[in-house]
């Protein structure tokens, strides 16, 4: 295997190479199902397994528009979903989809989740795909605008609504999944929270929180 390797290495820029690199490039990616496909890139899949064990309880946090608390209701029709999406406009949108889809299961809660209760500034931009406390760099679009929204710890929010234990908590919140998981202190200590699934990507080059540091913080607990 060294040998090919010295050899592709070597040959990096010959005619026949080149292109069987980016052949390469390209069948690693689809091995490894990195889209926003919830059916192909491992989401789905996630929750199926989830679904034998009964869970009671599902936080979608970044819900946006609802497709993954569809998702979420189909796989776990005896959960309770709640979806948080802190921004009006896409929160008319995330109703206006559940209630199009009679979803009894699905409680929409137009609140973003932090690591405190507070009024914060959020960046938008074109389309309902990215809302983000942060700026985005290393992308070609700037937002379009700010909008005021409500954030609050996880702790308070299980508090409030009476929420024994949360059997899958998904964070989407555009490069802010540290600052919400930091909300769930309490919870995670007491272990009221059985598995976590949270985005990881290009926005962590603006939020400088690396896959390091969310395994420092899980050791803990």
């Amino acid at each position: 295997m060294n040998f090919f390797k010295r050899i592709a290495k070597l040959n990096s820029h010959n005619a026949i190479i080149k292109p069987l690199a980016g052949l390469g490039r390209s069948i690693n990616r689809f091995y490894e199902n990195r889209n926003h496909n919830a059916s192909t890139n491992g989401e789905l899949t996630v929750l199926q397994k989830l679904a034998q064990i009964n869970p009671s309880v599902v936080f979608d946090v970044g819900a946006n528009v609802g497709d993954y608390s569809l998702l979420a209701s189909k796989a776990c029709p005896g959960a309770k979903i709640y979806s948080f999406e802190p921004v009006h406009s896409t929160f008319e949108l995330l109703k206006s989809n559940l209630a199009a889809n009679n979803l009894s299961n699905v409680v929409a809660i137009e609140k973003g989740l932090y690591k405190e209760n507070k009024k914060i500034n959020i960046n938008i931009f074109t389309g309902d795909e990215h809302a983000s406390i942060h700026e985005l760099k290393g992308v070609d679009y700037a937002p379009i605008g700010q909008n005021v929204i409500e954030v609050a710890a996880g702790d308070s929010v299980i508090e409030n609504l009476e929420i024994k234990s949360i059997d899958l908590l998904k964070l989407d919140v555009e490069g802010a999944e540290m600052d919400a998981l930091q909300g769930f202190e309490m919870a995670l200590q007491s272990r009221k929270i059985r598995a976590i699934q949270f985005e990881y990507g290009y926005i962590n080059i603006t939020s400088k929180v690396l896959l390091c540091d969310y395994y420092d913080f899980f050791k803990q607990y």
